[in-house]
């Protein structure tokens, strides 16, 4: 992946036009001004500025105010901007499932996917988090993978991935050994163990002699992930035939195992 460090060549992709971003990223610097003060700023005439500013204030980039008979304009926060994209970014990831189910089609053959990376990790976290509203993902983990992840990810990551998941009422139903129930209780910190107490969370337990596993295993939509957090490998295999096979096994344990609430 590219990653771009030119601000108007990435505000492009988002149908800011190079005018457009020259004025927007003068007004970051110049704070509040009028458009004489932008158009000096950026070398265009007034009235070209005037235009490019109308079309920014139509996109919700820059806000308009009156200083007596002076118009005054000023820039978004970034921080705004990126939470903006970050929304429609994660609105369009929760229609993947739908777009998906428009293709006429049949992919017979099951997509897999090997990761050996940290990022790989965080794909998988960021497409559960992008489910659609109301969704539901299942988990079977043992102690060994549970004590690592939380050890992977730092505190604000685990706030975010929680932060998300509530507020899109994506629910979990998880599997754990009685093992790991209390790993919880000592590597997560207390306001992100707010947060797991704020998510809509069902869970049942066996001991470890009746369910000797060790790893972290995650289905969402027809996706289903094998995760070892101890050497961040990811493996995915998306295909709605084996997703349904987990699925009926995950149910059966689910049914017979204990209730345990955080």
């Amino acid at each position: 992946m590219t990653y771009m460090t030119n601000p108007k060549e990435l505000l492009s992709y988002f149908s800011v036009t190079p005018d457009e971003a020259d004025i927007y990223l003068a007004l970051l610097k110049l704070g509040t001004a009028a458009v004489s003060e932008i158009a000096s700023k950026i070398k265009k005439n007034r009235t070209a500025t005037h235009f490019h500013l109308k079309k920014l204030l139509a996109k919700e980039l820059v806000i308009e105010s009156n200083h007596g008979r002076t118009l005054l304009y000023t820039a978004i926060p970034p921080a705004d901007l990126a939470a903006r994209f970050d929304r429609l970014t994660t609105d369009f990831k929760s229609l993947v499932p739908q777009l998906e189910a428009l293709q006429t089609i049949e992919v017979d053959a099951p997509r897999v996917q090997v990761s050996e990376s940290r990022a790989g990790y965080f794909k998988v976290y960021d497409e559960i988090s992008s489910l659609p509203e109301g969704s539901t993902f299942y988990v079977i983990e043992g102690a060994t993978a549970l004590n690592s992840e939380l050890t992977l990810l730092s505190n604000t990551e685990t706030t975010n991935f929680f932060s998300k998941i509530i507020a899109r009422k994506i629910a979990t139903k998880l599997i754990l050994t009685a093992e790991a129930t209390q790993i919880p209780n000592t590597l997560i910190s207390p306001t992100n163990l707010v947060l797991l107490h704020q998510r809509e969370m069902s869970v049942r337990t066996y001991p470890e002699s009746a369910l000797p596993f060790q790893g972290l295993t995650i289905m969402y939509g027809s996706t289903l992930a094998y995760l070892f957090p101890q050497t961040n490998l990811v493996v995915t295999i998306k295909h709605a035939g084996i997703a349904d096979s987990f699925k009926a096994t995950f149910d059966t344990l689910f049914t017979l195992g204990q209730e345990y609430k955080f």
